[in-house]
């Protein structure tokens, strides 16, 4: 049997960067965090409106949501995430 695509729970696979992440793993959260900074930054410069935009520049607010994000896993608020799709 020929199994098509990436294996998901193999290390570099965001799955198994999640996983990681949530048993408390840094590396992989600075995988997961160089995989989808530049994302998180688009859309958080998206939103909000440039009047309120003045207060909190756009990388701190990618920086403090990816560090809840991060104690909310390791801290098991999570039960759903299990790969790119549910993240």
């Amino acid at each position: 049997m020929t199994t098509i695509g990436p294996n998901l729970e193999s290390p570099g696979s965001v799955s198994w960067w999640i996983g990681e992440v949530k048993a408390g793993d840094q590396v992989a959260a600075q995988c997961l965090w160089e995989r989808y900074f530049d994302q998180l930054l688009r859309l958080c410069r998206r939103w909000p409106p440039d009047a309120a935009r003045r207060v909190a520049d756009e990388e701190d607010v990618v920086l403090s949501v990816f560090e809840s994000f991060c104690r909310g896993a390791r801290q098991g608020r999570f039960p759903k995430l299990g790969d790119r799709d549910n993240l």
